[in-house]
């Protein structure tokens, strides 16, 4: 009987040590480190980069299958030449007018959409209205990929953003609350997101 109160109390000493330990690591892991902090921030940078290259690949990929397309095209008997040479030069400006991480203000972003939108309604024009078209398989298979692409643009932008929101708010907490230098947070600043 005494062996088992003995026991009992170690047990409840051996608790009371334990909860009392992970309470001291829960609080340091409340209050990171300015290292940890910049860590994390990386990791957070990390991804946004992640989304941002998935979303540019597949608008590549879009406009490279616009170009398939309007190669497609081209081998059908009777297209319109002139109108194909237009439409070729149009798509392969489209990736010059794209935003990048730094320029992408609503009236970038806007311009950009408008003028993809105004290439693929035009592209599908000439594609709809080019007589043998339905002969060529691969150009009904090519227009769903690139409307598929399309669609998936909004998806990205929203992913894209959800980690620039989590990299705004730890740059936010860093530069008030945490002991980092001026030196590491030199070059550091709020990256812009899709969001008006």
């Amino acid at each position: 009987m005494k062996i088992n109160s003995f026991l009992v109390a170690l047990l409840l000493a051996l608790t009371v040590i334990s909860c009392k330990e992970n309470s001291e690591k829960k609080t340091e892991k409340s209050t990171p480190s300015s290292s940890a902090a910049l860590a994390h921030l990386q990791a957070l940078e990390d991804s946004c980069s992640k989304a941002w290259n998935m979303m540019i690949s597949s608008d590549d990929q879009k406009i490279k299958d616009l170009e398939r397309l309007l190669q497609e095209i081209s081998y059908i008997p009777g297209h319109n030449e002139q109108e194909l040479e237009r439409l070729s030069t149009l798509v392969k400006e489209l990736s010059k007018k794209r935003y990048t991480p730094e320029t992408m203000t609503s009236p970038a972003i806007d311009a950009y959409d408008q003028a993809t939108d105004e290439a693929l309604r035009q592209v599908f024009d000439l594609k709809r209205n080019t007589k043998g078209v339905e002969n060529y398989t691969l150009t009904a298979e090519l227009e769903t990929s690139i409307r598929e692409a399309d669609g998936m643009v909004v998806n990205y932008r929203v992913l894209y953003d959800r980690w620039v929101h989590q990299y705004n708010e730890s740059l936010e907490k860093i530069q008030t609350t945490t002991e980092v230098s001026d030196e590491d947070r030199q070059g550091l600043k709020k990256k812009l997101t899709f969001e008006i």
